[in-house]
């Protein structure tokens, strides 16, 4: 039977769930891990989720300190300062609702992260792309991400590493059953 770290949760008295939250600090700190399993077997889901539970952590710091969360440096990602996408072409380039995306890309404009012109072809169609300092800033926190993946490929090897790429591509292009 596999460990898989989650964030500790409980119940609060009314049924609904609740996290500790210095549980939680200690968990995201790796002072602590938790094992979750469903019907006497480890979950991918868990096994996935805690994963990227921890991997954030290495780049929340980076994040936080540039006032940005995970959403928001994802859809940064999906940007170009070449040319622009449609909201709907970020968002699913982003695996966002339509709605969540625009909030953020509101929130990006206002910092001056991502400009917004109309399309050429069709003056009703808004186009979203990098603006110089979203450049900027789009390499600063990559750099820092780049720093983490080298001290993971460290800690586990560059054998394993690749191996762990190639798995995760494997299940992201997997078609739902």
């Amino acid at each position: 039977m596999s460990r898989i770290s989650m964030v500790p949760s409980g119940l609060s008295p009314n049924g609904g769930i609740r996290y500790s939250s210095a549980r939680s600090r200690r968990f995201l700190a790796g002072q602590e891990t938790m094992t979750t399993i469903v019907g006497g077997q480890s979950t991918l889901h868990g096994a996935l989720r805690a994963a990227e539970r921890r991997w954030l952590c290495h780049l929340d710091e980076v994040l936080c300190a540039r006032r940005l969360s995970p959403d928001q440096w994802t859809m940064l990602c999906n940007l170009s300062s070449d040319s622009g996408v449609t909201m709907s072409e970020l968002a699913s380039r982003a695996q966002l609702a339509p709605s969540s995306a625009t909030r953020h890309a509101d929130y990006l404009a206002e910092r001056g992260l991502i400009f917004r012109v109309a399309a050429e072809d069709d003056r009703r169609r808004i186009l979203i792309g990098l603006s110089a300092l979203g450049v900027e800033l789009v390499a600063a926190v990559r750099a820092e991400e780049a720093r983490a993946e080298q001290e993971l490929r460290e800690r586990i090897g560059a054998r394993r590493y690749g191996e762990l790429l190639r798995v995760l591509e494997l299940i992201s292009a997997a078609e739902r059953p």
